[in-house]
Parts: structure tokens; C-alpha cells; sequence
């Protein structure tokens, strides 16, 4: 099953010399996993935000976009005025005690009712994943989304994230700088240069 097509996509944004990528032509299937490298600037993150619906190319064609795309970046995004668990039930209104099991797995049950503005960088963090887990997503986009966490708290985030996709078998895409912080290191390679 198709999730996500694009024929000669190009992202040029107003007042940049260069676009940001062009001419790509991309499919991503349920189940894969691709990841996605190149200098800073490449277009990895633009190509991310195409994929899940949030810009169009300025040339070319998108043929198909993912239902429901799940995402989390390094910059957490959470509302900071919300508690954690209003931050999570805000994508997902009826997935309470889901959303307490995956808090109390990445150790965040005791901060279920803190404000999100209040929270560490990696706190912040493990909470975005769990809300782009919350979606049950068709497609998880991650971007440098778990590069704050330390090792024993990144392998609890990422045995998390395995354990639904075994579950629901969603696409994965990810953008890591570090090789060995990928959740799935045989992922496909699609390299913006």
C-alpha cells in the first residue's frame, strides 16, 4: 500500500538562492523505513514537512500523502500552557490510559499533570513521541526527535516505538545524525546533497 508519492518534487522557498531540494521523486510503502541524510540545509526537514502534508512543492506533484502521519522533531512542540496529559489528549481525546501506559514507560507517569512548559528538553521530547504515537499514525516522522535523551531512556523510546509499529505496521522516516541512534538501522538510505 502506497502512503506517500511524489513525482518531481521541488522545494524552493521566496528569497533562498537555491531550492531546498528538487526533481524528487519519492514512495514510501507501509512498513518501510527510509532515512534520510545530508548536510545540514539539504532539505531534510522540508522534505519531511512534504511528506506529511504540512507544504506543498513549489514544482511537481504529490500523487498521494499518508492519512495519518505521526511526527516529532527535536524541537518538541508541545503547548506549554497545557499539563503533558492535556498536550497528549489534544491529538488523541480518547486514549487516556494509553496514553498513562506509554508516560509510564518512558518513566513520565509522575509528570502526567506537570505543565509542559516546565518540562526538560528531554522530557519534552519522550512527550512528543508519545503524541505522534497517540495518532496511531499510517506514517512516524521523526526528526533528530529523541537526540536529547540519554542511552538508557532513548532505548526505552525506541523499544516503544517498535513495539507499535510490530502493531500497526506504520511507515518509518527518520533523520538522524547519529548511525547509531536510528530505530530502524536497515532502513532505506535517501541521501539529499
Amino acid at each position: 500500500m502506497i502512503l506517500f508519492a511524489a513525482e518531481r518534487a521541488c522545494m524552493h522557498y521566496p528569497g533562498r538562492p537555491a531550492p531546498a531540494f528538487r526533481d524528487m521523486t519519492l514512495t514510501i510503502r507501509k512498513g518501510e523505513s527510509l532515512r534520510l541524510t545530508g548536510p545540514s540545509g539539504t532539505g531534510k526537514t522540508s522534505l519531511m514537512r512534504l511528506i506529511a502534508g504540512l507544504e506543498r512543492p513549489s514544482a511537481g506533484r504529490i500523487a498521494t500523502l499518508p492519512r495519518r502521519p505521526g511526527m516529532a522533531f527535536a524541537e518538541p512542540r508541545l503547548l506549554a500552557r497545557l499539563s503533558v496529559i492535556e498536550n497528549l489528549l489534544f491529538v488523541a481525546p480518547f486514549a487516556r490510559s494509553e496514553a498513562q501506559e506509554m508516560l509510564a514507560v518512558l518513566e513520565m507517569a509522575d509528570l502526567q499533570d506537570s505543565r509542559a512548559g516546565s518540562l526538560s528538553k528531554g522530557q519534552a521530547q519522550r512527550a512528543a513521541l508519545i503524541r505522534a504515537l497517540l495518532v496511531r499514525p499510517d506514517i512516524l516522522l521523526l526528526d533528530e526527535a529523541l537526540g536529547g535523551l540519554d542511552p538508557p531512556t532513548w532505548h526505552r523510546a525506541r523499544d516503544l516505538v517498535r513495539a507499535h509499529r510490530d502493531r500497526d505496521g506504520f511507515a518509518l522516516v527518520e533523520i538522524s545524525h547519529d548511525p547509531t541512534r536510528l530505530i530502524a538501522p536497515e532502513a532505506q538510505e535517501v541521501s539529499l546533497a
